[in-house]
């Protein structure tokens, strides 16, 4: 089955658009005709050439796009052909090719998007949403661009820290098979013919080497095992909550993590308070964009108890890993009405600290990396010696 996006005329005359799935278009028909809704036009939805997302940086332009243009008085459809004619031969510019379909057929800017959900998250959607019921949509776009731009840095930041630790572990691991494999077998082979006894160490060297020679496409299919195992794991709900869990436990990677969806949880909060959303949309989507289901799971329960009626910070008052100067910057803005601002502050405080945990974690991993890594090079090495020292020793005699 394939994804159509359809016209279809309702009972009371108005013109309905959306998404539906079908086998073709006469399917789709029969499928809108049982709903009391007649095809105008269906046609097959046209994806980012079978990827599922977009990069960061397609959406980023594309709304710094929008908004520099809707603030300049340009109209959203002029906007929109130029933005497709900007991104000419990418797959973002089919996308904006449908939006401005859409658009020009009535529908509202957000009600558009939001058939692309694999392209659109659902908090770019709420502000776009807000922005346009208050005719600030310039504005709000404004700051998705700023939103998106630090989710670019620090993602960008966390690549370029990741990069060395990552090539040095490749490197230092790709030596060490290539000695225990072939290097060390291949010289100790003259040992081996004299028939002498090669020390305990050199020969468990030697035996790892052969396991690793012999085994290694079940070896690497292994690895592959675990891997897609560990993202099934992940995917699920009690799977990803206990490794959540796990690695907010551990020293210094726990800080990074905590820190990182405390970030999250603060910059979105101002950002959706400031554009008039309700406090209880506003944690509804905030539990689906903090990146930490643990934390997830206590602001699912500071929710829960405004519902019932309490305040925004008794609510967190319980809440084990937010902060004590988040929860205090909560409490002073509820009670001075400006939430968004101390939220804002509390952003800009963990912004500053972000990096800092970011150093330190990496600078732990490239330390263990060495350490290990070292240590497996030095038994290598060890393991080639050895053998001469003894004969060596045995010579003088």
């Amino acid at each position: 089955m394939r994804e159509f996006r359809y016209r279809a005329l309702s009972a009371g005359g108005e013109t309905v658009t959306g998404m539906r799935p079908a086998a073709d278009v006469a399917a789709l028909a029969r499928d809108l005709t049982a709903q009391n809704l007649i095809l105008l036009e269906g046609r097959p939805s046209l994806r980012l050439g079978g990827v599922s997302r977009v990069r960061r940086r397609d959406l980023l332009d594309f709304t710094l796009h929008m908004a520099t243009s809707l603030g300049a008085g340009i109209p959203v459809i002029q906007a929109l052909r130029d933005a497709e004619a900007g991104m000419a031969g990418q797959g973002f510019a089919r996308i904006v090719k449908e939006l401005r379909e859409e658009i020009s057929s009535g529908s509202q800017v957000a009600e558009a998007m939001s058939h692309h959900p694999d392209v659109f998250p659902e908090l770019y959607l709420a502000l776009v949403a807000a922005g346009e019921s208050s005719g600030n949509l310039d504005g709000t776009l404004g700051e998705l661009v700023r939103h998106l731009e630090w989710a670019d840095d620090l993602s960008s930041k966390v690549k370029q820290a990741l990069m060395y630790p990552a090539l040095l572990a490749t490197a230092t691991l790709g030596l060490f098979l290539l000695m225990i494999i072939f290097v060390i077998p291949r010289f100790l082979e003259v040992f081996q013919e004299l028939d002498y006894q090669l020390p305990t160490l050199t020969l468990r060297v030697l035996a790892v080497g052969s396991f690793f020679r012999h085994w290694w496409p079940f070896l690497l299919g292994g690895a592959f095992g675990l891997a897609w195992g560990w993202r099934l794991l992940y995917r699920s709900e009690r799977g990803r909550y206990a490794i959540d869990h796990l690695l907010l436990r551990l020293p210094i990677v726990g800080g990074f993590q905590r820190n990182l969806a405390l970030a999250r949880f603060a910059r979105n909060f101002a950002m959706l308070f400031a554009s008039g959303i309700d406090i209880l949309r506003v944690l509804a989507l905030l539990q689906r964009v903090v990146g930490n289901s643990v934390l997830a799971a206590e602001v699912a329960a500071a929710r829960q108890r405004i519902v019932t009626g309490d305040t925004l910070a008794h609510a967190f008052a319980d809440s084990p890993h937010f902060p004590p100067l988040l929860k205090r910057l909560i409490g002073v803005g509820e009670q001075a009405g400006s939430l968004d601002k101390s939220l804002a502050k509390a952003a800009e405080y963990l912004d500053k600290e972000l990096p800092r945990a970011l150093k330190r974690l990496f600078t732990l991993l490239e330390a263990a990396i060495i350490v290990v890594l070292g240590a497996l090079i030095a038994i290598s090495a060890l393991a080639m010696l050895l053998p001469i020292f003894q004969i060596q020793s045995q010579l003088l005699k």
